[in-house]
């Protein structure tokens, strides 16, 4: 029998019994053998998603201000430490990058630090910004020890979650198992209180109705926390975006896309994007133990047009052909009108203390 990640998950629920979705998640997507971030390019058409990068430029160059602004408001002796969680095929670089050069001197002060481990998508953007010098990293544990000025668009929705949900007056965690008879992954609850419970408050627990569903991403927390530690010591910037709620709808928020097509998240493990909605809620709260200036949650579309997107997209209107203007449109409308990206993605921006309002968060 050919290995594959089902038969590796169901060997392990047949001797341990049922596992967690965060276990799930991690093998499914980051396994180095079969998980799906490490064995294919999943962006674009002939992928399995679009990102806001691969829908226009504007969207990166608006970042590569928001950057700029961010460095110049602060009076930093060293390089600019320009750093990308999750960079996919380089477009977001790229087009921040395409701003930030056209500054003088800046070239002398950039070096890029991506976080990838993705080995088709390293190269990818190796091919996309081999004339600079980027240095790859598996984690965030070895990059520099100096201010940050980071970037992680559509990052944390694929970090893995942790299921409660709700039995009576307990919760107990949501597990997956496997039906050999029927063959295929089930849900299934652990039986037992989770510890976890003892962070839902009263007040939460209280609304829930019976076979509510809570997420926890002690992950997600994990590299909020390190971001902001190296912001509040260092000082630097940071830009999350991503989408996600601010108040629990009780819902489980996993989903899984195959080839732009909505399917089960618990089918064909490996081969589909597994994300979920992040708690913008839980990482607000977070903030408030790292003396850092925490800016949003704002909608993207919000963001952007403070930012300048109709100005900019105006301007390259200019000379364009009558299909490139109705492209351009088509790309602002995405990123920006409620029903599409602009208001279920949101933008979250840290600074160090006592520094001015950023770009993009001003009223």
């Amino acid at each position: 029998m050919t290995e594959t990640l089902q038969n590796l998950l169901i060997r392990r629920i047949q001797k341990t019994g049922p596992i967690s979705l965060t276990e799930f998640m991690a093998e499914a997507l980051h396994n180095k053998n079969f998980g799906y971030y490490a064995t294919r390019d999943p962006i674009g058409f002939l992928g399995d998603f679009t990102t806001a990068p691969e829908i226009s430029q504007i969207f990166g160059e608006l970042i590569g201000l928001w950057i700029l602004n961010a460095h110049q408001q602060q009076e930093i002796d060293g390089p600019l430490c320009l750093v990308e969680l999750g960079p996919g095929r380089g477009t977001l670089m790229s087009d921040i990058l395409r701003v930030l050069l056209k500054f003088e001197n800046i070239e002398e002060l950039l070096e890029v630090h991506l976080v990838e481990t993705n080995p088709i998508l390293r190269q990818l953007q190796h091919k996309l910004l081999g004339n600079l010098k980027v240095l790859w990293h598996d984690d965030l544990s070895t990059l520099p020890d100096q201010p940050w000025f980071l970037v992680a668009n559509e990052f944390l929705d694929t970090l893995p979650v942790t299921q409660l949900i709700k039995n009576g007056d307990r919760w107990t965690e949501r597990l997956i198992d496997y039906d050999l008879a029927r063959g295929h992954f089930f849900w299934t609850s652990s039986g037992s209180t989770s510890r976890l419970s003892l962070l839902i408050s009263d007040q939460v627990s209280s609304k829930a109705p019976d076979n509510a569903l809570l997420e926890f991403s002690p992950a997600t927390l994990g590299i909020f926390k390190t971001i902001a530690d190296n912001t509040s010591k260092k000082g630097g910037a940071a830009l999350l975006i991503d989408y996600g709620y601010l108040k629990p709808n009780f819902k489980s928020s996993i989903q899984a896309v195959h080839d732009h097509k909505m399917v089960d998240p618990l089918s064909n493990p490996g081969t589909n994007d597994i994300s979920c909605h992040v708690d913008f809620q839980s990482i607000l709260h977070e903030s408030q133990f790292f003396e850092i200036n925490f800016h949003g949650p704002i909608p993207q579309g919000d963001f952007l047009i403070s930012m300048g997107i109709n100005e900019r997209a105006e301007r390259l209107k200019h000379g364009s052909s009558i299909q490139q203007i109705n492209d351009i449109d088509i790309a602002v409308k995405r990123l920006t009108a409620r029903e599409e990206m602009g208001k279920l993605f949101k933008v979250i921006g840290l600074t160090p203390k006592n520094s001015p309002t950023p770009l993009g968060f001003m009223d």
